[in-house]
C-alpha cells in the first residue's frame, strides 16, 4: 500500500499553518468567544456536557474540541500532524481551557498504543473531512467502540459522498459512487483562504454512507439516528454560494438538489 501516512501527515502539516491564519477557521473571534460547532453535531450533543468526558478523533488543531470543553467537558482530541497537536495545545493555552483538554499526536488506528486499556469515554465524537483519509472502516468502527462506555454515544458528522462524485465544472460524475481503490492527487492548496502554497499529494478513500453504517453496527453500535442535509456549514466548497440561511452553503449549479452532510447518531 501507497504510504498514505506519511503523505498525509506532510500536507495536513502545510494545511495547519494556513488555517491558523485563515479567515475560514478565525482563531481570533475564536478565542474571543465565537463558536466553531455547527448545527447538525450541535443537534446530536447533550445539552449539558458538564462533567463528561469525551474523545474528538482526527480534531485538526482543536477549534471543536475546545468548544466542547468550553461546554464543560473534559476533552481529549487526537490527529495525525504534528503541527496540528502543537497549534491545539497552544490555543488550549490561550483560551485558559489547558486543565480540561489533552491532545495527542497518533496515527488513529494507533490510538491504543496511547490511551490506557480501560480508559472509555460518555462520547465519543468526529465530524467533516475525516473518515475520507482512513483506509479501514472495520478498524475505525472498532475505536469507536473500544473507548465509549456503554451507553456511551458516538457522533458522527460528515460530508456527504454525493458532493464529492463530480468534475470540476459538476457536469459529470468523475469519481464512481462505489470505489474501494484509493484517490491518490496532487494538491496545490488547501480549502481556506492563504493556502495557496499548501502542496504535496494527498491519499484519500470515498466511502460510501452504507459502509460507514455497516462498519458502525458490525462494532456493537445501535443507530439512533441518521439525518441528511442539503446543505454544508462550511463554505469549503469551490463553487459554494449562501443558501437561504446564514451559515448555510449550497453548490452553485444543485443549490439545495442533493445530500452535502449526513450525521449518525449512534450508542453501545
Amino acid at each position: 500500500m501507497i504510504d498514505y501516512l506519511s503523505l498525509n501527515q506532510d500536507q495536513w502539516n502545510q494545511r495547519t499553518l494556513a488555517h491558523l491564519k485563515s479567515e475560514f477557521y478565525d482563531v481570533p473571534g475564536w478565542l474571543a468567544g465565537a463558536d466553531s460547532l455547527k448545527e447538525p453535531e450541535l443537534a446530536l450533543l447533550p445539552q449539558d456536557l458538564s462533567g463528561l468526558k469525551i474523545l474528538h478523533l482526527q480534531c485538526h488543531f482543536g477549534q471543536d474540541t475546545l468548544s466542547l470543553a468550553r461546554r464543560g467537558a473534559s476533552v481529549t482530541g487526537i490527529d495525525l500532524s504534528t503541527e496540528a497537536i502543537k497549534a491545539a495545545n497552544d490555543l488550549a493555552r490561550q483560551a485558559g481551557l489547558a486543565g480540561q483538554a489533552r491532545f495527542l499526536q497518533v496515527d488513529l488506528y494507533s490510538l491504543p498504543e496511547q490511551l490506557g486499556e480501560d480508559e472509555t469515554f460518555d462520547i465519543v465524537f468526529t465530524t467533516y473531512g475525516t473518515i475520507t483519509w482512513l483506509p479501514d472502516l472495520d478498524r475505525w468502527a472498532a475505536i469507536v467502540a473500544r473507548y465509549l462506555k456503554p451507553g456511551g454515544q458516538f457522533i458522527f458528522a460528515e460530508f456527504h459522498n454525493m458532493a464529492y462524485l463530480w468534475n470540476e465544472e459538476r457536469t459529470a460524475i468523475k469519481y464512481p459512487y462505489f470505489n474501494p481503490e484509493p484517490i491518490v492527487e496532487p494538491i496545490t492548496s488547501s480549502y481556506t483562504d492563504g493556502s495557496d502554497q499548501v502542496t504535496g499529494t494527498e491519499v484519500n478513500w470515498d466511502h460510501t454512507v452504507s459502509s460507514v453504517i455497516t462498519a458502525l453496527l458490525g462494532a456493537g453500535l445501535t443507530l439512533r439516528g441518521f439525518q441528511e442535509y442539503d446543505y454544508s456549514p462550511y463554505e469549503c466548497f469551490h463553487d459554494s454560494i449562501p443558501a437561504d440561511k446564514p451559515g448555510h452553503w449550497h453548490l452553485k449549479q444543485m443549490p439545495g438538489l442533493i445530500p452535502l452532510v449526513y450525521t449518525l447518531d449512534m450508542v453501545k
